[in-house]
């Protein structure tokens, strides 16, 4: 019960758009680039954990516990300080809206995910 392809392409080209407005609007292709290779780690993080069963089982980790912790904990950390590098947010906020912003994918996740009961 993961995303459709089409819903991953849309995401990705989402990607692409958000750093060629980047590269226009700020005129820096390095920001453009910083964008691009983050919204990109964020889809293809938000796809694995879509279809957490099979990712977890190929890459042979469990998928509960400690591990899906630190991976909500390090995707807050990672969106907030790349808000903070390239678009020159304040600190709190960007950790606030980075805990909004991820943490509402994650929510979204674990509401469309069956129970096994």
């Amino acid at each position: 019960m993961g995303l459709s392809f089409v819903t991953v392409q849309r995401m990705f080209l989402g990607s692409f758009i958000a750093a060629g407005l980047t590269w226009f609007f700020q005129d820096s292709l390095m920001d453009a680039t910083w964008v691009f290779l983050a919204l990109s780690a964020l889809t293809g993080i938000v796809w694995g954990l879509s279809e957490k069963d099979i990712t977890f089982e190929a890459l042979g980790m469990n998928s509960t516990g400690l591990f899906v912790a630190f991976s909500f904990v390090a995707s807050i950390a990672i969106f907030a300080e790349v808000c903070i590098g390239v678009f020159a947010w304040p600190t709190t906020g960007s950790y606030v809206t980075s805990l909004f912003f991820v943490g509402s994918f994650w929510w979204t996740g674990a509401m469309v995910q069956p129970k096994n009961n």
